[in-house]
């Protein structure tokens, strides 16, 4: 009996220290783990435009190889001009007219350009209402509805007179769709509720402009 409970107490004591070096080793296998999540979240991260000592320059950010194009650049000078290579404007839509286009041209139109040229393109806007000396004009008859493509397509870009660039708010492909819109909606006839409010408020502008001109008013 003796010699079983010696051999059954032998038995107990190694599988308790086989538990415990178990448990001390997972331990470490643990501490290990963390330690290298731990240094992957301390690792300093630079930034865009701060100093770094791993370049000559002392600079963290790279210049592109020579040679880079971006992927937003425009390779055809009569695109992003709206100009052909004699310097006339384009008297074209330079990108293929779509139906995806034109709607896309619409949405631009009236987000950035309808605040001042109503929602119609007819020039019949709140803004237009308070700029009396000098309205926004009709996009579809008159002057504006007579320009060149490029010409609608550079002032977009550049502004003219009180109109400031809208470069900034649209690229280029944003631009031409905003062009094509504004051709396909000269001398047509309003489209619907917006257009016909917008036509009816510049009808009245024009009226109010014609008799403050003849002293009427």
């Amino acid at each position: 009996m003796k010699t079983n409970a010696g051999r059954f107490a032998r038995r107990c004591a190694a599988a308790v220290a086989s538990g415990v070096a178990l448990l001390l080793g997972c331990g470490g296998a643990q501490s290990g783990v963390d330690r290298a999540l731990q240094r992957m979240r301390d690792q300093p991260r630079a930034g865009a435009y701060g100093a770094s000592p791993a370049f000559p320059d002392g600079m963290v950010m790279r210049a592109p190889p020579a040679g880079t194009v971006s992927r937003e650049q425009v390779t055809d000078p009569a695109t992003a001009t709206g100009r052909d290579a004699s310097g006339r404007y384009l008297d074209h839509v330079a990108p293929p007219v779509t139906a995806e286009l034109l709607a896309r041209g619409r949405s631009r139109f009236r987000i950035f350009c309808g605040a001042c040229h109503g929602a119609g393109g007819f020039g019949g806007s709140v803004v237009a209402e308070n700029l009396v000396a000098r309205r926004p004009p009709s996009l579809r008859t008159g002057f504006a509805a007579a320009l060149p493509p490029g010409l609608v397509y550079e002032v977009i870009r550049a502004g003219f007179g009180r109109m400031p660039s809208y470069a900034g708010q649209l690229p280029v492909a944003d631009r031409w769709a905003v062009v094509a819109y504004i051709l396909s909606i000269r001398d047509k006839s309003p489209a619907d509720s917006a257009e016909r409010d917008d036509s009816v408020r510049a009808a009245a502008l024009r009226l109010d402009d014609s008799l403050r001109a003849a002293g009427a008013r």
